[in-house]
């Protein structure tokens, strides 16, 4: 399925491009709110846990118009994004996620009261550092990463403004793939004893934001 979205999506991008279409670069500001199930293994032992936290976050974009088609084709660029909070028996955690890049088509239509009313459908990849991970019954696990990759949804409105620029209010959700952390010895005691070896997480993560941007067509 991804094989088959890349090869659309850059298709759509020749094109775009081919016919010096109209572009659209923007920013936005979201609030999200990311929520998980974890399971933490450790020889026989396991414990399971849920947590969420919402967070501030900030992306950038570019989109391109398909010639003669009410369809635009997208990427989104997420810096950083930063979670550090889990209830349950996890007691700590700190979850960083870099380089979060979302491809995406957005197809849309007028609305008699004005503007647009668009909905939103791709991929989003990043990469994923779990440090500092505490269980109640002792364990962690520290600086391990793994990929996210999940389909993204969405459904937003877009206004136009002056000077050919615009603003959108959005709400998307991204179901990630299951990520796994594991730890062979890169934390041990003072005294040489590693408390961390053959402990693994696996988790179920989901992102939902609500965007507001503004941006400007060329």
């Amino acid at each position: 399925m991804l094989k088959k979205f890349l090869t659309v999506f850059v298709s759509l991008i020749t094109l775009t491009y081919s016919a010096h279409a109209e572009m659209k670069v923007g920013g936005s500001i979201a609030m999200g709110l990311a929520e998980g199930d974890a399971t933490v293994t450790e020889g026989s032992t396991t414990e399971t846990s849920s947590g969420d936290d919402t967070r501030p976050l900030v992306q950038a974009f570019l989109e391109g118009q398909v010639p003669n088609a009410p369809v635009s084709v997208g990427i989104a660029f997420m810096p950083l994004a930063e979670i550090a909070d889990a209830d349950g028996t996890v007691t700590d955690a700190s979850v960083e996620v870099r380089g979060h890049v979302t491809l995406y088509l957005k197809a849309g239509g007028e609305v008699p009261q004005g503007g647009e009313v668009y909905v939103k459908a791709g991929i989003s990849r990043g990469t994923v550092k779990i440090a500092d991970l505490a269980t109640t019954s002792g364990s962690s696990l520290t600086d391990d990463e793994d990929t996210l990759l999940g389909p993204t949804v969405g459904i937003g409105y877009e206004r136009e403004g002056a000077n050919d620029t615009f603003f959108r209010v959005e709400l998307n959700h991204t179901a990630y793939d299951e990520v796994t952390s594991n730890n062979d010895g890169a934390s041990s005691t003072g005294d040489g004893t590693n408390n961390d070896a053959g402990k693994s997480l696996k988790a179920d993560v989901d992102l939902t934001m609500l965007m507001f941007s503004f941006g400007k067509k060329f």
